[in-house]
């Protein structure tokens, strides 16, 4: 079977190619993608802030419908949502990586459950604790989750910090008890005052070296610091975690997912991605 997938050619390049599709292995389902998300590693390799080599099939956050399965598949039907990966309209993968969704997304834009797993990872592994004071650095797409999450324990204060003026909105909406604009004096000045009365926890979702350091200086002797949001094998175990919060409504990507492209879009989709902006937070391509 022919279908057409994504590629990275080179730097700032992506083609649409045709690909051959077996039938599904005994253990595999095959699956329609509908949407995924365009993540930070991806935005590195177009970019080639990432110097891996090239061409790439870029995926990871996607969603898609069950058209056939294999022998083996004896818990997933045809018709099922579940998770994918790749940019390709029609995948194969393992049986034990496609998880399910309960019923029929309204919505499968924003069904990016791969990042939604890894802020459970990341809220989890900081073991946030009922009364604690929190801050969060950097109110980007994985920022904004883990503010999410942890605006609902019983947390005594919940900082948040940015640059973004409409981040920080969407911050103390999720649950912020106070948002903190890094790009002002004023922000400077209470960074300062808060360094007197360090936190609990401190949980950096962005890496500049800048934003590494406050973190540390926000962060009391014996409190818990974290760097980055949820790795790869962090996440493995938290997908089904992911789907049940997403499908309750206790994580909501909706402000979250500000731009959207079709599949023969995907170079426009890329270049805004890596342009970003004040209004842009996580891109979205629809199949």
């Amino acid at each position: 079977m022919k279908t057409e997938a994504i590629y990275f050619a080179g730097p700032r390049k992506v083609e649409i190619r045709e690909v051959e599709v077996s039938d599904p292995q005994p253990q595999q389902v095959q699956v329609l993608c509908k949407a995924t998300g365009i993540c930070a590693a991806e935005i590195s390799r177009f970019t080639e802030t990432d110097k891996a080599a090239f061409p790439f099939n870029p995926g990871r956050e996607g969603v898609g419908q069950v058209i056939r399965v294999g022998s083996e598949v004896k818990d997933i039907q045809p018709g099922q949502y579940v998770t994918c990966n790749r940019w390709q309209k029609i995948q194969n993968l393992d049986a034990s990586l496609a998880h399910k969704i309960p019923g029929e997304p309204e919505d499968t834009a924003l069904w990016l459950v791969e990042p939604v797993a890894r802020a459970i990872a990341s809220v989890q592994f900081a073991h946030v604790q009922p009364g604690d004071r929190v801050a969060v650095i950097g109110a980007g797409f994985m920022g904004l989750l883990v503010t999410q999450l942890a605006g609902r324990y019983p947390v005594y204060e919940l900082v948040v910090a940015d640059s973004k003026p409409k981040n920080l909105g969407l911050a103390t909406e999720f649950g912020a008890t106070e948002t903190v604009n890094t790009a002002g004096k004023d922000g400077e000045a209470r960074l300062e005052a808060l360094k007197k009365e360090p936190f609990d926890l401190v949980i950096a979702a962005t890496c500049p070296q800048p934003l590494l350091d406050l973190g540390r200086q926000l962060c009391r002797r014996g409190g818990r610091y974290v760097i980055g949001v949820g790795d790869e094998a962090g996440c493995r175990g938290q997908f089904e975690r992911a789907v049940r919060a997403m499908w309750r409504g206790l994580v909501d990507l909706k402000p979250l997912v500000t731009h959207r492209h079709k599949f023969p879009e995907a170079q426009a989709a890329m270049e805004a991605a890596a342009q970003g902006g004040e209004n842009y937070i996580r891109g979205a391509l629809t199949f």
